[in-house]
């Protein structure tokens, strides 16, 4: 999900639990959707429930394009209380914490042991074969500010960071598709990305190492995706029930095991923890709490200054 969200766009009435007919569900960049919403006449959206990650959703909060929704309709019981994080919009259905994968043959020939922190991304030995996501990469502004945080002590000091980061010469990739490519062609032989592009490589048999780095006193970084009911719709109805069905426990293990993201179900989450093929996601209430959190307000109100030193700093 770090470069393309979905929206659904309901075309069927709901006879109890099962859809009679079609819904269109349609992939798209954000800016592209946010633009189509935006755009669209007052009372006709273009669809009903809308996928986004918490930094488009708190500027979907701020236009008024999204509405509220009663808690207590939600299957919110099992969820990791990161998951609720607005209290009054869609809860988060998957968390997307931030990984360091490697090519385990490919340290052994340079002589490096596995990773266990960000500082290992500064191994002078892995200089050019790092793959790093650029500004344009939805996660990225999280990871700079969480490496300035733990490097400099301020979250802030992302100018300091990304200086630090550039010296071992990483490869900067626009979209997970790149990185991908890049480790499957051993053009890179560690990436910072997250869960899901690292388990659903896994899943189709590459030998691949994964790891929760430490970042300064904090276990990784982490952000959300959840799903919200856009204002206006005339099919409200239908898009509650979308809501209920993504944050279910079985609909969220499902989802998953087929795509390697990190269900906000905490008996899911724990069911993996047994389960040697998707043992490496699993992660514990305690340390999602010890996961470094941004807030999203302060990215948006900081993302343009921050891509105006990433082209400058990474640029020379």
């Amino acid at each position: 999900f770090s470069s393309r969200r979905r929206h659904t766009r309901f075309k069927c009435d709901w006879s109890s639990d099962v859809c009679s007919s079609d819904l269109e569900y349609s992939l798209g960049n954000p800016p592209d959707n946010l633009t189509k919403l935006y755009a669209a006449a007052a009372g006709d959206p273009p669809f009903d429930v809308m996928q986004v990650d918490n930094y488009n959703e708190q500027t979907m909060i701020g236009k008024g394009v999204i509405d509220k929704v009663d808690q207590k309709l939600l299957p919110t019981g099992d969820l990791f209380k990161e998951a609720i994080y607005t209290g009054d919009y869609g809860p988060a259905f998957t968390l997307v914490p931030v990984v360091i994968t490697w090519l385990p043959d490919e340290l052994k020939k340079l002589n490096i042991p596995e990773p266990t922190s960000f500082d290992d991304l500064l191994n002078p030995a892995l200089k050019g074969k790092i793959a790093y996501p650029g500004m344009a990469v939805g996660f990225s502004p999280l990871i700079i500010a969480g490496l300035a945080n733990a490097w400099f002590g301020d979250k802030a000091k992302v100018e300091d960071a990304m200086t630090k980061l550039k010296a071992n010469n990483p490869r900067i990739y626009a979209a997970t598709p790149e990185v991908t490519t890049w480790l499957t062609n051993k053009e890179v032989v560690m990436a910072v990305t997250h869960t899901a592009t690292v388990q659903a490589m896994k899943n189709q048999g590459f030998n691949l190492g994964l790891v929760y780095p430490k970042a300064g006193t904090y276990k990784s970084m982490v952000y959300w995706n959840s799903v919200q009911i856009i204002k206006g719709t005339k099919n409200a109805d239908m898009a509650l029930k979308w809501l209920q069905i993504n944050l279910g426990c079985e609909a969220q293990r499902l989802f998953a095991l087929r795509n390697g993201v990190l269900p906000t179900c905490k008996s899911v989450s724990a069911e993996f923890a047994s389960d040697p093929k998707y043992s490496t996601i699993s992660i514990t209430v305690d340390q999602m709490s010890a996961m470094f959190q941004v807030d999203p307000a302060y990215i948006n109100a900081n993302r343009d200054a921050w891509i105006a030193s990433w082209n400058r700093i990474m640029s020379n």
